[in-house]
């Protein structure tokens, strides 16, 4: 199962459920205005993609209208969903680094902080299949050693999912494996009918979903003949990673000046310490100035 958890529980409780499921449901995240707000921002860019057919990249399969570079085109999910504390607490203290390299005698601490990979919206339209289950870190080559216990730094990727609406089975909720993160890279047994250990993640307007890169999941069917199933995308890497949408040619420097600072820091514009990611051998924040 997903745990339901609310944010008046604390940040540690939220640790504990995805190192034991891979992930966990947050009850309590947004709010319907703000909802809203980003359907707005969002819409015409997924008019624009469904008159298209939809996207036939990687996972999808053609039934999925998207809108691409989210965080630049929907202030509201650039600064309320992907700057959520609790979302980037949690991306912290799962693919944050902190290193000591050594030089000489002397022993220097170090931090590298988490980059946005990828932020999208995703509206599946009827007759859109179900994805087969696959974990998202595939795209950068992750490895994973079979064990019975989780362990910080296993992971490198970290996933938010904002739904636009309630999502459930006929319109394609979320099909997730929890305890799959645990799995090593052998092929996956999901059963003969290829449902064995999975569940729909079933959410409410207002809750979020937030899982490694390692858990096993797909989007499901959607069966109904009308309508969509909104969700707001964003994946978080390790800051020594590619990051899947390259920002730099996504989001022209004038946009990211007006960006809250964290969200400059997410998308790449601040060096990785010690020495990952300069310009003139500076850390490439001065080009904001």
């Amino acid at each position: 199962m997903a745990q339901r958890i609310s944010r008046k529980a604390g940040l540690q409780a939220f640790i504990d459920a995805v190192e034991r499921d891979g992930c966990v449901i947050i009850t309590d995240f947004t709010d319907l205005q703000s909802l809203a707000d980003a359907q707005k921002e969002v819409q015409p860019y997924l008019d624009a993609s469904a008159a298209e057919a939809g996207s036939k990249v990687g996972a999808l399969n053609g039934g999925t209208a998207t809108c691409t570079r989210l965080v630049g085109r929907s202030k509201t999910a650039r600064e309320k969903f992907f700057s959520d504390p609790l979302y980037q607490d949690l991306a912290e203290y799962f693919i944050g680094l902190e290193s000591t390299a050594w030089h000489g005698s002397e022993g220097r601490v170090t931090q590298s902080h988490p980059l946005l990979s990828i932020s999208i919206t995703m509206s599946s339209q009827p007759g859109c299949q179900a994805q087969l289950l696959h974990r998202d870190d595939k795209n950068h080559h992750a490895r994973h050693p079979r064990t019975d216990k989780y362990s910080k730094g296993r992971d490198m990727l970290f996933g938010l999912f904002v739904p636009g609406c309630d999502t459930f089975k006929a319109n394609g909720a979320t099909r997730i494996v929890p305890g799959s993160h645990l799995w090593g890279d052998d092929k996956p047994d999901f059963g003969p009918e290829g449902n064995k250990g999975v569940i729909d993640a079933e959410l409410k307007r207002g809750e979020a979903f937030v899982m490694l890169g390692s858990l096993y999941h797909g989007a499901g069917q959607y069966s109904l003949p009308t309508g969509n199933r909104t969700v707001h995308i964003f994946f978080m890497c390790s800051g020594v990673h590619r990051q899947e949408e390259i920002p730099y040619l996504s989001y022209p420097i004038e946009d990211v000046k007006t960006y809250s600072q964290l969200v400059r820091d997410r998308l790449g514009w601040k060096q990785s310490e010690p020495n990952l990611g300069w310009v003139d051998l500076k850390s490439p924040e001065f080009l904001l100035e």
